[in-house]
């Protein structure tokens, strides 16, 4: 292995931490009120506790920033991670009967094994497809993967439909730069759009969060004669039938924020009205206390990380280097665009947090995680 010199990459380092400081100033703003009234809680609790996993987060991605990320280019470092998070994701599923998600862990919160899996895929991809490279289009490389990749997403879909959608975005970004035919692309978007109408039928909630963003509302649907089948479905749930509340309450926090906002901590949106305001609708309320300018910063600064992250495909050293700097933005690009989507109502609404500033501490230090990764790439490359 040859030596490379070490510079670190400023830029990408500095807006990271810039959005993750935002993130931490918009959850106290976000949950403060929320955390006195509803969970009678301290009005710091939520930002304490996100406070406490950025900094186990940072520490991490530090970890690796100085870790020559080539060390990871070893079996021992994919599939002892991977099996891993196999294990965890199948336990996951016994462990929290109902929703499939979470580890409950007295003390310390709820830990959310999903998360994991996005750095951990991230590298089996960049390894397996720098290994197979020159036969990118054989059974051998696409079997393999596809086993992989839909035994993550099948595991992960069973309780979060969102999360498994994120992984994808990596996979299809890697193979399709790495240059699958496009029989095969063609044929993993089939098979993805019939496992998403699985995923999606299998649970009443994610039905009607479907039908209401095409107009199709329960009360639509009790009304007409030919939904009949479709209300028997949605009678099986006792999930909320409001749908579109989330959205609705967002796209007016969003809305009321005009320009330049009301300024921080104004929020009213977040009184109760906008549910999940400090998680996955944190978006929302950016756009009411920051205005337009705020989210079009934001923005700038995800897209930023973007362009940081697709320059080292050319400016990398090898083709480990390349694609897992490819995964790498690919997942936390795919996520912030999806989140402020479903919050604007572009997209089905969905638990998707948003990078760096949502509220949820194994989201948070899986994130930085990813961002370390990144990072050690970036430090290396040359150019």
């Amino acid at each position: 292995m040859t030596s490379t010199r070490i510079r670190t990459d400023w830029k990408l380092f500095t807006a990271a931490m810039l959005i993750l400081a935002f993130g931490l100033v918009m959850v106290y703003s976000a949950s403060s009120v929320t955390a006195e009234v509803l969970y009678k809680k301290q009005m710091w609790e939520f930002a304490a506790r996100q406070l406490g996993a950025a900094l186990l987060g940072i520490t991490i991605m530090m970890m690796l920033k100085r870790m020559d990320y080539r060390k990871l280019e070893h079996p021992l470092w994919v599939f002892i991670p991977l099996s891993i998070t196999i294990m965890l994701l199948i336990g996951v599923i016994l462990a929290d009967p109902r929703a499939h998600r979470w580890y409950r862990i007295p003390g310390l919160g709820q830990f959310q094994p999903s998360e994991i899996a996005k750095p951990v895929l991230v590298i089996f991809l960049a390894w397996f497809v720098a290994q197979r490279k020159e036969v990118i289009n054989s059974r051998y490389t696409i079997v393999p993967t596809a086993i992989v990749v839909g035994g993550l997403t099948l595991l992960i879909g069973f309780g979060d439909l969102g999360t498994a959608a994120i992984i994808l975005a990596p996979a299809i970004t890697v193979f399709f730069v790495a240059g699958i035919q496009q029989r095969y692309f063609v044929l993993t978007l089939v098979l993805v759009a019939v496992l998403g109408v699985g995923f999606i039928f299998q649970k009443p909630y994610r039905l009607i969060r479907v039908t209401s963003f095409f107009g199709l509302t329960e009360e639509v649907i009790n009304k007409d004669p030919k939904y009949h089948w479709l209300a028997a479905r949605l009678a099986s749930s006792k999930a909320t039938r409001d749908a579109d509340h989330q959205p609705r309450q967002a796209k007016i926090a969003v809305g009321s924020g005009g320009v330049t906002g009301l300024g921080l901590g104004q929020s009213n949106q977040k009184l109760g009205f906008l549910p999940e305001a400090h998680t996955d609708f944190i978006f929302g309320v950016v756009g009411e206390e920051t205005g337009f300018i705020g989210c079009v910063l934001l923005l700038t600064g995800y897209l930023f990380v973007f362009w940081r992250g697709l320059r080292l495909f050319w400016l990398a050293q090898e083709p480990f280097g390349r694609y897992l700097a490819l995964g790498c933005v690919a997942v936390l690009t795919a996520q912030a665009l999806f989140n402020m989507s479903v919050v604007l109502d572009m997209a089905p609404t969905k638990g998707i947090p948003l990078p760096l500033i949502s509220y949820g501490g194994s989201a948070l230090i899986c994130t930085l995680t990813t961002i370390g990764l990144l990072m050690s790439v970036s430090d290396r490359a040359s150019g």
